[in-house]
C-alpha cells in the first residue's frame, strides 16, 4: 500500500488567526464546536466531508511563516459549503487574504493540488483515483479537473521549483516522485512539525481523540 496524505499548508505564521477563521467559517455554516467525542476507528477516516457527522480540524505551527491544516474527513476543506461559490479552502485563504495550497496524495499514485492567492484566485491540477462511490478521476468532490492540467504544477505560487527538483527518470522519461514531493513539501512547510504533516494526525489526533503535542497546537471538533 502507498501513501496517502491530505494536508493544507497556509503562508501565515499565525496558527492562532488560522484557527479564529476556521471556526468564523464553520459557524456561518450553522456548525457549532464541539467537545471531543469518543475515539472513532480508522475506517471513519474517509474523504466525504457528507458521511461525517462530526468534522475535526488540526491546526499548528509549520516553517516560520507557515501554518499547517489536517481535518477529517480528509478533503474537508476541499469541497464547498452547500451553496458556495468555491472550496472552503479558498474563502478560508480569502479571509486571511493569505496564499496557500493543499496537496492530497493518493496510494502515492495520484495527486491533486490546489493553490489560492487569498484574493480568491485558484487553480487546481491533477487526478484522483476513480472508486465506486467517485467513479471519475477528473473530478474532486465539486470541482472539475481537466485533462490538460493532469501534470500537478504550482502556477499561483512560486513552488514550481519543487516540482522539479522531485522529479525521477523512468522508463517514459522523467516522471514526478509524488512521495518525495510530499515529503519535501512537509519539510520545508512543516518545519520542526513535518512529522505531523503526515495523515498519522488525522487518524490518531483527530479520530483518536488525543491532543496535539506541539506548543500552539489547536484542535478543534464541529457539529
Amino acid at each position: 500500500m502507498g501513501l496517502w496524505q491530505n494536508t493544507t499548508y497556509i503562508q501565515d505564521g499565525a496558527s492562532q488567526r488560522v484557527a479564529d477563521a476556521v471556526v468564523t467559517l464553520m459557524r456561518e455554516e450553522r456548525l457549532h464546536q464541539a467537545i471531543a467525542p469518543p475515539p472513532s476507528p480508522l475506517e471513519k477516516l474517509g474523504t466525504d466531508p457528507l458521511q461525517a457527522e462530526t468534522w475535526g480540524v488540526a491546526i499548528f505551527p509549520g516553517a516560520p511563516g507557515w501554518t499547517v491544516i489536517k481535518t477529517t474527513p480528509l478533503e474537508l476543506l476541499g469541497a464547498r459549503a452547500p451553496g458556495a461559490q468555491w472550496m472552503r479552502l479558498v474563502e478560508l485563504l480569502r479571509r486571511l487574504s493569505a496564499p496557500g495550497f493543499q496537496l492530497n496524495l493518493y496510494d502515492s499514485s495520484c495527486l491533486v493540488l490546489i493553490e489560492a492567492d487569498g484574493q480568491g484566485r485558484h487553480l487546481l491540477s491533477g487526478y484522483r483515483p476513480g472508486t465506486a462511490l467517485k467513479p471519475d478521476p477528473l473530478r474532486f468532490n465539486q470541482e472539475q479537473l481537466t485533462e490538460d492540467r493532469i501534470d500537478v504544477r504550482f502556477e499561483l505560487l512560486p513552488f514550481q521549483q519543487l516540482m522539479q527538483d522531485n522529479m525521477r527518470d523512468g522508463y517514459g522519461g522523467p516522471s514526478l516522485d509524488n512521495d518525495a514531493l510530499v515529503a519535501r513539501i512537509a519539510r520545508d512547510m512543516g518545519g520542526a512539525n513535518a512529522y505531523w504533516c503526515d495523515n498519522i494526525t488525522s487518524a490518531e489526533i483527530l479520530l483518536g481523540r488525543r491532543p496535539l503535542p506541539m506548543p500552539d497546537g489547536i484542535v478543534l471538533y464541529f457539529r
